[in-house]
């Protein structure tokens, strides 16, 4: 193989270790998801959001467990480092051409399903409520790829600062470090507007991705710090700072760690970090991608922005569905009050239905079109992903392969 059919080989790699990181992440959110939303009818017939974490403040504390947006945001940067090492130094005018088509299929149906529920809702006599909370459900995840897009359109930019040499990406990553804790901070005390917040907080993992594409993981003994120093202070945060002990909105509380992202979210984003780091570290060259285990890990990274997009308004269908078989009456688990841990029993055993569901939904609804526009440059002849799962060579691989052309 010559010089140029090596890059070629290099750069069509995928990192697997990033790939299960991406899967675990996303297992994550949707999981939590469907734990701690229920949809109750209430005494005028109309279905309401509830969640478990209003009775059972035990449940609290593992939510933070479930919280696994930093991976993803991490996982993003990665790999949109990666993109950026395919396409040369930019990369961002590729980004905007790409992502309409990449994106504007599996959002438009999302969007023509949701138009055809709420019709068909509206015209057999759904109450109003009802609707308002189908759409709400459906709709509220997307602010994920806001900040991802912007996020991402940034990308190019970013790597060209810090790919200089480590010492550049340490002048560079510092003060936005700083600068987004700082942000955070002032949010958290009501002087700023709370969309700097989400901007600042999930730019750290999505900048650390980034970094650890271009010169790999730190030193160990640093990750493990990262690890257990953002541990130490989300306790001291939650347990004596008086933030709130759930890594989620809870109805009825006035504040949250997620929206927007809190000083507490932030040190859950740290030990992310370090988590990953170590992982890195420690599975890099040791996974097999040819073991049957592995089939489902590649199955929800194909399928990862169709993952996101549709867990929510199948665990909505669900409802409606045992709603339909049961004549109208609440089924346990689905349409009861989450209030005791019988109720986590019940939904346990709709979560296997709702994994079969989704699943089924990605084979029908658009979620990769084909014939995406493709990345200038792109060697790997794969259609744009929106959240980016096209990561290719480890750093040292690239090295000895020399720049990217």
């Amino acid at each position: 193989m010559n010089g140029a059919q090596t890059v070629v080989a290099t750069r069509t790699q995928r990192d697997p270790v990033i790939d299960l990181i991406r899967a675990f992440a996303i297992v994550g959110v949707v999981g939590g998801h469907w734990w701690v939303t229920a949809l109750l009818l209430d005494d005028d017939g109309v279905l309401v959001a509830a969640s478990p974490l209003v009775d059972l403040a035990w449940l609290s504390p593992l939510t933070w467990l479930a919280q696994t947006l930093g991976l993803l945001f991490f996982a993003a940067g990665f790999a949109a480092a990666r993109t950026t090492q395919r396409t040369g130094s930019g990369g961002t005018g590729g980004f905007w051409r790409g992502w309409p088509r990449a994106l504007g299929g599996p959002l438009s149906g999302l969007a023509g399903c949701l138009a055809l529920a709420l019709l068909v809702g509206y015209l057999v006599g759904a109450p109003t409520g009802t609707l308002l909370t189908v759409a709400k459900l459906t709709i509220s995840p997307l602010w994920f790829l806001v900040v991802l897009l912007i996020l991402r359109a940034v990308g190019g930019p970013l790597r060209r600062a810090i790919r200089q040499s480590p010492e550049q990406a340490f002048v560079i990553v510092t003060p936005v470090i700083m600068a987004a804790v700082t942000t955070v901070t002032a949010t958290d005390a009501g002087h700023l507007p709370s969309a700097l917040a989400v901007l600042a907080a999930w730019l750290l993992p999505f900048l650390a991705g980034m970094v650890m594409a271009e010169y790999g993981p730190p030193p160990a003994r640093w990750a493990l710090g990262m690890t257990v120093g953002g541990v130490a202070l989300l306790l001291a945060l939650t347990v004596v700072g008086g933030y709130p002990a759930s890594a989620v909105g809870v109805p009825g509380q006035i504040t949250s760690n997620l929206d927007p992202p809190s000083l507490a979210t932030l040190a859950s984003v740290a030990a992310q970090i370090g988590a990953a780091a170590l992982i890195i570290r420690w599975l890099r060259g040791r996974i097999d991608t040819t073991a049957r285990w592995w089939a489902p890990i590649a199955g929800i990274n194909r399928h990862a922005l169709g993952i996101y997009l549709w867990h929510q308004p199948v665990l909505v269908g669900l409802t409606f569905i045992a709603l339909w078989i049961a004549g109208g009456t609440a089924v346990a688990g689905v349409h009861t009050r989450p209030d005791d841990a019988g109720w986590l029993a019940d939904r346990a055993v709709y979560l296997p239905l709702l994994a079969i569901g989704l699943a089924a939904m990605l084979r029908i609804v658009p979620t990769r079109p084909p014939g995406c526009t493709l990345w200038p440059g792109s060697t790997a002849g794969r259609p744009t992903e929106v959240i980016p799962v096209r990561d290719s060579d480890p750093p040292s691989r690239r090295r000895a392969a020399g720049p990217p052309h």
